[in-house]
Order: C-alpha cells, then structure tokens, then sequence
C-alpha cells in the first residue's frame, strides 16, 4: 500500500486497485496568500483538493462587493462545476486564504477516467453529489437560519475559522456586516 494512498485514499475515497491511476493524474501545485486558483471570466479546468491551506470561493455583487460563498478547508474539494460541465466563463472567484498546497485534477483527464470504466463514472458521481450537497447546505443556511445559527454552524464545523479567515470574510459569507458579526460573537461569549 502506498505511502499515497494511506494520506489520501479516504479524501478521494478511490480504492488501492485504482488509486495509483487516479494520483498520476494530479497536479500538485502552490499557491501563496491571496492567489487566484479560478478569477470571474475565466473558464474552469480543474477541480481542486486542498491538501493544506484555507480557499474561499467568493462572488463579486453588482456593487462590486464581494460575497463569499464557500470556505475550503483540508481534505476539502473545490471548483466551479457549472463552469466545469457547461464549459463557460466562471461568475465565480477562488482564492487562496493563505498559502495553499493543492491536487488538481483537469476535467479532460476526469473525462477520460468515466469513459474507460464504470468504476470512474461512479467516482464521478459521488464527486458531484459531495459539491452539490456543499452547495444546497450553503444555501439552506442562508435561507432557513438567522445570522447567529449560521455563525455557531459555521463554529462547530470548523472551530477555527476566526484563526484562519479574514472577519470581513466571514461576515459576508454570513450575509451580515463586520459590526454586525462583531455584536454576535460578543454576545455568544457573553452567554
């Protein structure tokens, strides 16, 4: 068993017999604080794993603000699919937080797994299922909660977030401003 596959096995959840196929695939690359894996307008070709570091994935609004819209954190994937599987300009930016060790897979490259065997097509799909769920709980937090259940999710899920990322960051991932999220935190450690 490879030294590989014993640290990222589980991430991909590919099994030993496929795995060393799956690796050779990947890209490892580095980005440092604040470069773009992915900028609005560019066509997306990878998908990403973070292998260490924090990626955020933000919007910028019709005011020029931007939004954030999802964290990546350690053995998390990230991309933009709608750009990936329609093949169009991306609305959406991604970047690194702080420098960030990554595993790119090109969409080419995943296309030729689901045409060689059904073993990669389900790959594909339990893929896709983990970013769309990511994505729906992104936007059931945002339509069901109220700003301080989003913050105490956003807690327990990962505790240190306010360690890693920008309070401005958070706050607009919340929906909130920067005042309103520094009341909120006052008032839960006041609790």
């Amino acid at each position: 068993m490879s030294d590989n596959f014993q640290k990222y096995g589980g991430l991909f959840q590919v099994d030993v017999e496929h795995f060393e196929e799956f690796f050779s695939l990947l890209k490892s690359i580095t980005l440092g604080k604040s470069e773009f894996f992915l900028q609005q307008e560019e066509k997306c070709q990878y998908i990403g794993f973070v292998k260490n570091g924090t990626m955020r994935s933000f919007y910028n609004n019709e005011n020029g603000n931007d939004i954030s819209f999802i964290f990546h954190f350690h053995n998390q994937f990230f991309t933009d699919y709608e750009s990936i599987l329609c093949d169009k300009k991306s609305k959406l930016n991604i970047q690194a937080i702080h420098k960030s060790e990554l595993l790119l897979l090109h969409k080419d490259d995943l296309q030729k797994l689901y045409n060689k065997e059904a073993y990669w097509q389900e790959f594909g799909r339990k893929m896709t299922e983990k970013l769309y769920l990511d994505a729906k709980k992104r936007i059931e937090d945002l339509l069901y909660y109220t700003p301080e259940k989003r913050y105490k999710n956003l807690l327990k899920e990962n505790p240190l977030v306010f360690q890693q990322i920008h309070q401005k960051h958070i706050a607009s991932f919340l929906g909130i401003t920067p005042q309103s999220l520094s009341r909120i935190r006052k008032r839960i450690s006041t609790n």
